[in-house]
């Protein structure tokens, strides 16, 4: 069966998601994954995965190797792991930057989308009700 490059980051995201249910940073990691396509729009790409780098926490780890495996799952990049991804960010040109930029916003929207589904933020938050 043919995927499109939507299906390859949605089946991927659930799949990654779905894996933090119930594990530690749980509540973290969904609060920092609904906040993280923001992230992108406001500091660009390439700030965003430094700040997860920088913090060094576990959700901040686990949502960089998340957004890494998407990527990697919808064949938008080759990295082996979050600072490789980071590497590749820092490297690329201005087209490439933007190409990155559309595919990092599509793949960490599912993870969001899947984090609010799926996992509780911190407040004891699950499920949206709108479009936040």
């Amino acid at each position: 069966m043919i995927q499109t490059r939507t299906h390859k980051l949605a089946t991927e995201a659930y799949r990654r998601v779905a894996e933090r249910k119930g594990k530690q940073h749980e509540n973290a990691y969904s609060s920092l994954a609904h906040s993280f396509p923001s992230m992108i729009l406001q500091n660009g790409l390439a700030q965003a995965t430094g700040f997860l780098i920088a913090k060094g926490k576990g959700e901040h780890e686990s949502l960089l190797a998340d957004l890494n495996a998407v990527l990697r799952a919808a064949e938008s990049v080759a990295s082996e792991d979050g600072d490789a991804l980071h590497q590749t960010i820092i490297a690329a040109d201005l087209s490439e930057t933007m190409q990155l930029t559309r595919h990092a916003l599509d793949a960490s929207a599912w993870i969001k989308r899947y984090s609010q589904g799926l996992l509780e933020r911190e407040g004891g938050e699950r499920r949206s009700t709108g479009d936040e």
